[in-house]
């Protein structure tokens, strides 16, 4: 009996996603006018991302026999999240396609979440991830073909209310937003019947979401610019800690203003 020929796998996609605390590793193969979900591997590590992402890739990569001269592309979650780990991941693709020459996309976060669950619903779905205590990232969709309605931004809970009651009183919600924020939007869900909490099982996107958004990717050979939308907790906080440290908060801020413009 003939022995089938094993296939190298070649031109593959990397996606990449490490916003939040899950770190994501999905390979596509090329068939046809789409690809193939060939592998994907996933750790909840927060703040562990570098521990895990290179060891995990060449573990995928082993396994089929192959290296990264294998991947053609890389598509990678530019934010906003973590600061830590979207820092992380995106310092990890810029080196792998530095080291190949690969071209690389950038893909943003809660229009992932929204297309996990949108399709199948209609109306309003408003994403909202953590950002720190008390605050949200937040964007809002229509169901089922995911147009905007309201642009990402950061925004306290009483803020992200108000914009929900502003877009109407029937809505969807998903994101880990509501997992940090559990009490206030459960009591926000009892007082609008309209709204309805969807499970943690959204809170991060489908490998198959994940590879599919890498595959619609613009890519090019530029750096990915990553998004925070908010300022990090040590520019937040600088005075103090300029204070703290014996150092003018004023100069402090200069000399942080020049390292942005650098």
């Amino acid at each position: 009996m003939a022995v089938p020929q094993t296939i190298v796998p070649r031109d593959l996609t990397l996606a990449l996603a490490g916003a939040e605390e899950r770190l994501q590793i999905v390979l596509g193969l090329p068939e046809g006018d789409g690809h193939t979900l060939l592998a994907s591997r996933q750790w909840t590590v927060p703040g562990q991302s570098v521990r895990f992402l290179i060891p995990g890739l060449k573990a995928v990569l082993d396994e089929f026999g192959i290296d990264a001269s294998a991947i053609s592309r890389i598509g990678c979650v530019r934010g906003p999240g973590s600061f830590t780990g979207l820092r992380l991941v995106l310092a990890a693709a810029e080196g792998i396609a530095a080291a190949r020459s690969l071209p690389l996309a950038g893909m943003d976060h809660l229009p992932l979440l929204a297309a996990g669950p949108g399709p199948l619903l209609s109306g309003p779905l408003h994403v909202l991830t953590y950002a720190r205590r008390g605050l949200v990232y937040m964007q809002s969709f229509n169901c089922p073909d995911l147009a905007e309605i309201a642009p990402l931004d950061a925004l306290t809970l009483d803020q992200a209310a108000a914009r929900m009651a502003a877009i109407g009183p029937a809505a969807h919600l998903v994101g880990s937003g509501l997992r940090k924020n559990g009490t206030f939007f459960a009591e926000l869900a009892e007082a609008n019947p309209g709204y309805r909490l969807l499970g943690a099982n959204f809170d991060n996107p489908t490998p198959e979401v994940l590879l599919a958004a890498a595959c619609r990717a613009e890519y090019s050979r530029e750096s990915i610019e990553p998004i925070y939308v908010r300022p990090s907790d040590a520019e937040a906080n600088l005075d103090e800690i300029a204070a703290k440290r014996g150092l003018d908060p004023v100069d402090a801020r200069r000399k942080l203003d020049a390292l942005r413009n650098t």
